[in-house]
């Protein structure tokens, strides 16, 4: 649980500290107050609220009905343009944030909790026209107060098995400038809480809602401004910097990636060292994990590259797949499969999101099914090298396993 915390906000503190190197500010000089430039933050407090449905029945009958609710308030910065990457997303925004969601009514707060999640987020514009803009945005982070599976204190909670979960959360929202310091806003969110199986039972909890928001925009350096020159009112939204952006050249890389990982067992589905299957209810050992990839990746557009390649994945949970062999008696080729995937990354900076499709070559048990997929992202630490955080899954979007692990480019 504690490594799962400490994984989790590296991840946040990594994507924040490359976020904001990215950045330029303003400094606070005299001879910066000029009218005609972009001085200090843009920044914004948006605060929101959530209500909708559960994507997942209940294991009882109208056990989810209640649907969820939650509400959460974000502190952003508005990009002005300053650097290239900026002006080839639109001008996006990002931040930090915190939410708190009721998943039910008294039988769910009981059962899974009432999870409060702390986040950053990054979202860009798909379209603008007048006062209206249409955004895309994303949030990554770590969830807590869940209550987790336990085989005597809580066994009909099948769906998520530790306290502490990621937090992801895709929304699309229409946006209204009512002022010049006041949006409106509304859209549509999909919500995910899992551990990608590092802890079971890992069915995930997933949601679907609308969302309702007010943004207040606002400049931070106003007081500074105030006592240098009581005359200057700086702006609290930029005038976007457009400028001509250099030639895009397509660009042609092979790319090898290695991660490994561990996965639990969920309750009743690893065998002892007599072959037999456990029934106590309790949860599995854990089993470490491994993937490595060989692939060919094409930049054919400022925001993307399409991948393929070739996959092997070991999984020591395997050895009780096989019906003829005791755990034990299991060997490295037995526990070890080998696919081919396609996919794409979509590129903001150094920060790439990822998503793969595969097929499997050879498997040597017939589990598993026949294809999987890959969901993550990448984060560039030199030229040459990626951090790769990941999640692998199994016959479709079951989670199988979190990859950690490095990407060489040449």
């Amino acid at each position: 649980m504690l490594v799962t915390k400490r994984l989790l906000s590296s991840l946040a503190a990594i994507f924040i500290l490359s976020v904001v190197s990215a950045q330029e500010f303003s400094s606070f000089n005299k001879e910066d107050l000029k009218k005609d430039e972009n001085y200090g933050w843009f920044n914004f407090v948006q605060l929101t609220g959530y209500k909708g449905g559960h994507m997942v029945e209940g294991e009882g009958p109208d056990l989810l009905k209640d649907g969820f609710w939650g509400a959460g308030i974000r502190v952003g910065t508005q990009s002005t343009g300053r650097k290239e990457w900026q002006r080839i997303h639109g001008y996006p925004y990002y931040g930090l944030g915190v939410s708190y969601l009721d998943l039910g009514g008294t039988i769910i707060d009981s059962l899974l909790g009432k999870p409060a999640s702390f986040y950053f987020f990054y979202g860009e514009p798909i379209v603008t026209f007048g006062k209206f803009r249409l955004n895309a945005d994303v949030e990554v982070g770590i969830a807590g107060d869940f209550v987790p599976y336990d085989a005597e204190t809580n066994p009909y909670q099948t769906y998520i098995g530790a306290k502490s979960n990621l937090h992801f959360n895709l929304s699309f929202q229409l946006y209204y400038m009512m002022t010049n310091r006041m949006d409106l806003a509304m859209g549509l969110s999909f919500m995910h809480f899992s551990n990608g199986r590092s802890f079971t039972p890992q069915r995930g909890i997933n949601l679907v809602g609308l969302n309702l928001s007010a943004a207040y925009h606002y400049n931070p350096v106003k007081n500074f401004t105030k006592y240098e020159n009581p005359n200057y009112q700086p702006a609290v939204r930029p005038t976007f910097i457009e400028q001509e952006k250099s030639a895009f050249r397509p660009k042609h890389e092979f790319i090898m990636m290695g991660s490994i990982g561990s996965m639990q067992e969920s309750p009743g589905n690893s065998k002892d060292e007599f072959g037999q299957i456990d029934t106590t209810g309790a949860r599995g050992p854990r089993f470490f994990t491994s993937s490595i990839t060989a692939e060919y990746a094409f930049q054919f557009a400022r925001k993307l590259k399409a991948v393929g390649g070739l996959d092997m994945f070991y999984d020591g949970s395997v050895e009780s797949y096989y019906d003829d062999l005791l755990p034990q008696e299991t060997t490295f080729s037995d526990k070890s499969f080998y696919g081919a995937h396609i996919g794409f990354h979509y590129l903001i900076e150094r920060i790439s999101f990822m998503f793969n499709y595969g097929r499997y070559i050879y498997k040597p048990f017939e589990q598993r099914g026949t294809w999987f997929m890959r969901a993550g992202g990448r984060i560039g630490i030199s030229e040459h090298v990626d951090i790769h955080i990941a999640l692998k899954t199994r016959n479709g979007g079951k989670a199988d396993w979190i990859e950690w692990g490095l990407a060489y480019k040449i």
